[in-house]
């Protein structure tokens, strides 16, 4: 607090009247009560700005705690939802993979069963072209053999001929007469 009387008493000295000064000082301390803090005013402000921070620090913690839960719920929620798509997504491949499979399948069958049936087709070509093939191999010993016996007959016919030629060059030469 300031010394009225001390202020008073100079301000007359340098030349206020007793009025003047008084009511300077008057209006003076009017303001500072009204304008100026004390002590007391600034430790009840720092109180009530300490108890505010406080407030606001608890505020900005629950804040943050909240937040940090939403977080968590939002990333739980994510994970579930990353999850259930990576569910889905797997379903539908293996869904995908199977079907793949039986169409797989389903053609090795139907060309399995295309072949088979290619494979009788030739059997069976192959069977016909032999039956013709042995029909004619047939016919041509039929022929090989009408020729050997033919041949054989010429031969049998010649045989018999240079045998009875050759008999007769022999009786010839037993007859003759200086062999003997």
């Amino acid at each position: 607090m300031i010394n009225a009387m001390r202020y008073t008493r100079d301000l007359e000295e340098s030349g206020f009247t007793k009025d003047q000064a008084n009511t300077t000082i008057k209006i003076l301390l009017e303001i500072m009560n009204d304008k100026f803090a004390t002590k007391e005013n600034i430790q009840i402000s720092e109180m009530a700005l300490r108890s505010d921070m406080k407030d606001m620090e608890n505020s900005i913690r629950s804040d943050m705690k909240d937040m940090e839960n939403s977080i968590r719920s939002d990333m739980k929620d994510m994970e579930n939802s990353i999850r259930s798509d990576m569910k889905e997504m797997e379903n539908s491949i293996r869904s995908d993979m199977k079907e793949m499979e039986n169409s797989i399948r389903s053609d090795m069958k139907e060309m399995e069963n295309s072949i088979r049936s290619d494979m009788k087709e030739m059997e069976s070509s192959i069977r016909n072209d032999m039956k013709k093939l042995a029909t004619t191999l047939q016919i041509e010993i039929e022929g090989v053999k009408k020729g050997l016996l033919a041949l054989e007959d010429k031969l049998t016919i010649r045989l018999t001929r240079n045998m009875v030629v050759l008999a007769g060059i022999m009786i010839a030469i037993n007859k003759l007469p200086f062999l003997h």
